[in-house]
């Protein structure tokens, strides 16, 4: 019976499968993954079964364990873990606006067994999806997720969608419009959309967060950001914090309260940014000025901010709802001209330290 119990290796030092006899029948004793495992053959223990056991099954056996074909689990399919990805996600507050990208990942791999996907393939789909690397940034994360939910399941060793770099963006100057751009588009517009329009210009919020407004969110002097509609879908906000309070002009509360609409939301059934494409390019075309897309009406309330110095930059990362200072100055640097920064020539950050050095030392 002891004899089981010893720990014998090959040359290697890997830990070989030995038999054993429990009951009068053959059991095996062997390791996978570093771990034991006893094995009954329920076959008798006489010399012609001893036999079979060692020649042929143990032999097998030990061929499965070295190329990895005896597991502790068998690895299920990338959408049942993508299945358990999107439930541990579902508290976020970007839950709304991510889980279709998530989605879509998860539905391009979703019949593969997980431990199949190599970082070849992952690193062909990501290029494949044709979107800044910026914009990838998403999808990765639900591709490592998973992965790491199938570490944790015992199935795979290592996370083949980690450290996959992407080609930097090319840095695009922002869009904006001009204040007499601006005046052109709104006078050009009417009814519910010049109330967008004048929301938009004037508190940078996104098209998301003003479609999913309620007479309610507006306070004296701010309007409270609780929620955003995009496709159809509520959701709490883009960022972490995305619920916050933004000043505006009294006069767009003035407007608002003209509006009439038979919903809770001010604008009515309109639950995504895409079903006001047709509108604006006709008012964009009777205002005649140059066309850029609408969320174009952020860029052009954040830009005029930090020229006309209204806010610093960490104040405007807290209007817009970035998540960071650095999310604001990156987007933002190439409209921050040396006018902007307004330092006197004398400038100096801890104290003058000139210093007249005599020709003779004393």
């Amino acid at each position: 019976m002891n004899a089981h119990s010893k720990i014998v290796t090959d040359k290697k030092g890997n830990k070989m499968t030995k038999h054993y006899i429990r009951g009068g029948v053959i059991w095996l004793n062997y390791y996978v993954d570093e771990v034991r495992k006893q094995k009954s053959t329920k076959l008798k223990n006489t010399p012609q079964n001893i036999k079979i056991v060692t020649s042929k099954i143990i032999p097998l056996l030990d061929a499965k364990i070295a190329t990895g074909e005896i597991y502790k689990k068998k690895p299920q399919t990338f959408g049942y873990y993508g299945s358990i990805f999107l439930k541990e996600k579902k508290n976020l507050k970007s839950y709304s606006v991510k889980s279709l990208q998530w989605q879509r990942v998860i539905e391009f791999f979703k019949h593969r067994d997980v431990d199949t996907i190599t970082r070849f393939e992952i690193k062909q789909y990501l290029n494949s999806l044709n979107l800044k690397t910026s914009s990838i940034t998403p999808f990765k994360t639900c591709i490592a997720g998973v992965f790491e939910i199938a570490i944790d399941d015992g199935v795979m060793k290592y996370n083949p969608a980690l450290n996959i770099k992407m080609p930097r963006d090319k840095k695009e100057p922002i869009e904006y419009y001009s204040k007499e751009e601006v005046s052109k588009l709104i006078n050009a517009s009417s009814g519910l959309f010049r109330v967008y329009l004048l929301i938009a210009f004037n508190t940078g919020l996104r098209s998301g967060e003003i479609l999913g407004l309620q007479i309610g969110d507006f306070e004296e002097k701010f309007i409270s950001i609780k929620r955003s509609i995009s496709k159809g879908v509520i959701g709490s906000g883009k960022t972490w914090n995305a619920i916050r309070k933004v000043p505006y002009p009294k006069f767009v509360l003035e407007e608002v309260k003209k509006v009439v609409s038979n919903n809770i939301f001010i604008f009515d059934t309109i639950d995504d940014a895409g079903k006001l494409d047709y509108i604006w390019r006709q008012t964009v075309k009777l205002a005649d000025v140059k066309k850029i897309r609408l969320y174009c009406t952020r860029h052009t309330f954040a830009t005029h901010m930090l020229t006309d110095r209204v806010v610093s930059i960490n104040e405007l990362a807290g209007l817009l709802g970035h998540s960071s200072a650095k999310t604001t100055l990156d987007r933002y640097a190439s409209v921050m001209s040396s006018d902007t920064l307004d330092f006197d020539a004398d400038f100096s950050l801890f104290c003058d330290t000139t210093v007249t050095v005599g020709k003779k030392m004393s």
